[in-house]
């Protein structure tokens, strides 16, 4: 067998999954509401498709976590850290556009956090291949850091969408 997430961590994964999934359903409804959508269509449709691809990768990443029997580690903290503020960001970012407010800085720094979790990323994996064995560990911990690089990049697509459509709009 192997060790499962404690219940706790479980609940609050769970419970951030549906927050997260209800707020982009809401800011969905929102946009759908106003007459005039606050960026157009395209980086609309990729603002949203970027943001559930993070958020799903997230969901993955603490499925996976559990699956492979991995323990937490401070090597997901910083990754995890730069996608929690770049999402923080993004939605600050959106509530003003579709308060006919353009805020192409919020979107900025959105993105500087996504190149954070990123950087991030890069500096967990050095090291731990600068350990000097390869255990079921490292391919464990290997696998979760490529699904929140991935949850970065996602992030970084999602701060472009909006910037791309608060641009458009200025």
């Amino acid at each position: 067998g192997h060790d499962e997430l404690p219940g706790d961590v479980r609940e609050q994964i769970h419970e951030l999954e549906d927050q997260g999934d209800e707020r982009r359903s809401t800011m969905l409804a929102e946009m759908a509401r106003a007459l005039t959508t606050p960026i157009d269509r395209e980086d609309l449709f990729r603002l949203s498709h970027s943001l559930d691809d993070v958020l799903d990768n997230l969901r993955d990443f603490t499925i996976e976590m559990e699956r492979y029997g991995a323990e937490p580690s401070e090597r997901y903290t910083e990754p995890l850290d730069a996608i929690a503020l770049g999402l923080q960001e993004l939605e600050q970012a959106i509530g003003r556009l579709t308060g006919g407010a353009d805020d192409v800085t919020a979107a900025a720094r959105a993105a500087k956090h996504a190149n954070d979790a990123r950087a991030a990323y890069h500096d967990s994996m050095a090291d731990l291949l600068h350990e000097d064995e390869v255990t079921m560990r490292t391919l464990r911990q290997r696998e979760l850091l490529r699904r929140l690089d991935v949850a970065g990049l996602r992030l970084g697509e999602a701060a472009d969408a909006l910037t791309s459509g608060a641009l458009k709009r200025g």
